[in-house]
């Protein structure tokens, strides 16, 4: 079983949606087996959370996702007050405006917004860590950060397949700034950047992508892969990558995904493809376009400038998720998958609900309160559960083991 989860920006929300998913699999315990129910021998029940292997995140997505993938379970003992439950609006609006240190910090061209904010997730979250820090055991997920390269156009993902094409090694890179690049939106959060030593390394592209860069179909998925591998890896052009939020090019967290699927050299890894394919796909897009098309009075100035920018995401958020579904539906049957179970818990699916359609209409904000907080934890877990995919997966489970009795406290 491969289970790959996908968490969405869309600011705290996104935060908390990540967070209420993780939570309701790490109490999801899984049927006993013998070999794994005797404490003589040091060994545990397991929950879902273990049976996790990737988890692509962006912006808002990104910050619960590294913590946990850092951390482990640790996360349910404090994450939530060290971040879901802080005023993150005011702690940054200090920082940039009430400490006349970073005043002048500021004022070096090499330092910037992007480092303020990089510094507080440091500060209260990462403790410095880089990515050579993260579990190499693989008792915890492969952590995918996505960001955009607006110089490239492109998404950007913080793993070594990335780095590689620009030469530089991801295990020096800290945590808090894939995250913070992954967070940056255009205009508040100034780019992170990085200096690509394409080139230097002695890398060279895979055959595949020159010939299909050659090609005359220039329409196809792969084609672009292609282009955008070939553009990275270019030691003459795009010297600097200039890393914004990555909601801009996938809000989704799915675009590694679909490269996998898409580039032939994944192939040697889908030959020990396990037989079922779990994606569990969160999206804490807001509906406020929504709210614009049921109203009869055109759309304000300020409802103007927020929409040019979120149409854009959300017409390529649901391109990117059928493209996804197409893509793993015709692997059925290939690669020796048998079972797909493609879970969506969508923040929109609270429009209409009695107690929390409210949720659904959250600003897109690093900052909400409390109680709001708790609620949406809650209808997060109650979204989930509720999934027809999900509870077939489970039932499956059930199914295959030996021992009956999946248990779990919210279930």
């Amino acid at each position: 079983m491969l289970v790959i989860l996908s968490f969405s920006g869309g600011g705290m929300r996104a935060s908390v949606m990540a967070y209420g998913v993780l939570e309701q699999l790490a109490q999801e315990m899984l049927p006993s087996h013998p070999h794994t129910a005797n404490p003589a021998k040091g060994l545990h029940a397991k929950s879902l959370i273990e049976t996790v292997d990737v988890i692509s995140a962006v912006s808002g997505g990104a910050v619960p996702a590294a913590y946990y993938v850092l951390y482990g379970d640790q996360m349910f003992e404090d994450f939530a007050d060290r971040y879901l439950y802080r005023d993150i609006n005011s702690a940054l609006r200090k920082r940039l405006l009430l400490s006349p240190q970073n005043w002048w910090r500021l004022t070096d061209k090499h330092f910037s917004r992007s480092d303020i904010l990089a510094e507080f997730f440091d500060s209260k979250l990462f403790g410095n860590a880089r990515y050579q820090d993260l579990d190499q055991s693989g008792k915890r997920p492969f952590l995918i950060v996505n960001a955009t390269d607006i110089g490239a156009a492109t998404r950007f993902e913080f793993t070594q397949d990335e780095f590689d094409r620009v030469c530089l090694n991801l295990g020096d890179w800290s945590i808090s700034r894939a995250v913070t690049a992954s967070s940056a939106v255009p205009a508040l959060i100034t780019p992170v950047t990085l200096r690509s030593r394409a080139g230097e390394c002695g890398y060279h592209l895979p055959a595949w992508v020159q010939e299909v860069v050659s090609s005359s179909d220039h329409s196809s998925p792969r084609y672009q892969l292609a282009v955008s591998r070939m553009l990275r890896a270019d030691p003459n052009r795009y010297r600097h990558l200039h890393l914004v939020d990555g909601a801009l090019s996938d809000n989704l967290g799915v675009g590694a995904i679909l490269d996998a699927l898409l580039d032939p050299e994944a192939g040697r890894m889908r030959q020990d493809m396990p037989q079922k394919l779990v994606v569990l796909m969160v999206n804490a897009g807001d509906s406020q376009a929504e709210r614009i098309g049921s109203n009869a009075e055109p759309p304000g100035f300020f409802d103007m400038l927020r929409l040019m920018g979120t149409v854009p995401v959300d017409r390529y958020t649901a391109a990117s998720k059928a493209a996804l579904r197409e893509q793993l539906s015709n692997r059925l049957g290939h690669d020796r998958i048998d079972s797909l179970y493609f879970i969506e818990v969508e923040l929109s699916s609270l429009l209409g609900h009695p107690e929390w359609s409210y949720l659904a209409t959250l600003p897109t904000s690093f900052t909400i309160e409390r109680s709001q907080v708790d609620a949406l934890r809650e209808a997060t877990g109650y979204l989930l559960r509720g999934s027809p995919e999900y509870r077939r997966w489970l039932d499956d489970i059930q199914a295959s083991s030996p021992m009956p009795g999946i248990s779990s406290t919210t279930r």
